[in-house]
């Protein structure tokens, strides 16, 4: 997802045991995680938007080319007629 490599990862625990210290290490990590499940979360509920606005689109597409193609035939049976 973000790319990191071993040493990238390596210096990012670092700078962050020298900015906080080695006792906030244990809230900052539960903030952490509460930030990612919260944006998991978030990210779910957008995809199920999408999908059912999508659902929902493609139903009355369906619909309009439904009738569209009713309208033709009864114009082709005109013609023959």
């Amino acid at each position: 997802m973000f790319d990191v490599g071993g040493g990238e990862l390596i210096f990012i625990i670092l700078a962050i045991l020298v900015l906080f210290g080695p006792k906030k290490i244990p809230e900052f990590a539960k903030m952490i995680k509460k930030g990612i499940t919260e944006v998991k979360r978030a990210q779910a509920s957008f995809t199920e938007q999408i999908t059912d606005v999508s659902g929902e689109i493609n139903k009355q597409t369906a619909s309009i080319k439904s009738k569209v193609e009713q309208d033709l035939d009864l114009k082709n049976d005109q013609k023959q007629s």
